[in-house]
């Protein structure tokens, strides 16, 4: 099976950026990764919640510092750069990644199995987002734990 387009969900941990080199080793010089990053809309609803802004507002400062993370990402790939496409939705991350990689029709989704992580109730009783994405996942998922070490081509 030839991979044409992957999609990696980042959060910019330290592990889905490792998810997205690995996604680089397995893709040949014509296929395509498509960086995904979730604005959270629990998060957002949470600070409006607290006072902190509205919530169109918090999240175009979400959008624009996620924006600058990409660019600061990509960097590390220059070599690479024309093989990426990026895209910031607002939502659950588990439901976007799904939603994302059925509608745009990819054939494999890499992520790192521990990104930012929350002590949420939600979490401990239903899973992480991996676990979720894993389980209603229509394509085929891999997973790049913490441990993986990964190197350049």
């Amino acid at each position: 099976m030839k991979i044409e387009d992957v999609l990696v969900p980042v959060d910019f941990s330290p592990n889905s950026l490792r998810a997205v080199e690995f996604a680089l080793g397995l893709i040949d010089d014509d296929s395509e990764i498509y960086l995904l990053h979730v604005i959270d809309s629990s998060f957002v609803d949470r600070l409006t919640s607290e006072g902190f802004g509205d919530a169109p507002t918090a999240t175009e400062k979400l959008r624009k510092r996620a924006e600058e993370r990409f660019e600061e990402a990509l960097a590390a790939f220059a070599d690479h750069k024309e093989r990426f496409e990026s895209m910031i939705v607002v939502g659950r991350p588990f439901a976007e990644i799904l939603r994302v990689a059925a509608d745009l029709d990819f054939q494999l989704i890499v992520m790192g199995t521990h990104g930012v992580r929350g002590e949420h109730i939600e979490e401990l009783l239903f899973g992480s987002t991996a676990e979720k994405v894993l389980r209603a996942a229509q394509i085929p998922v891999l997973f790049v734990p913490d441990s993986v070490e990964t190197a350049r081509q």
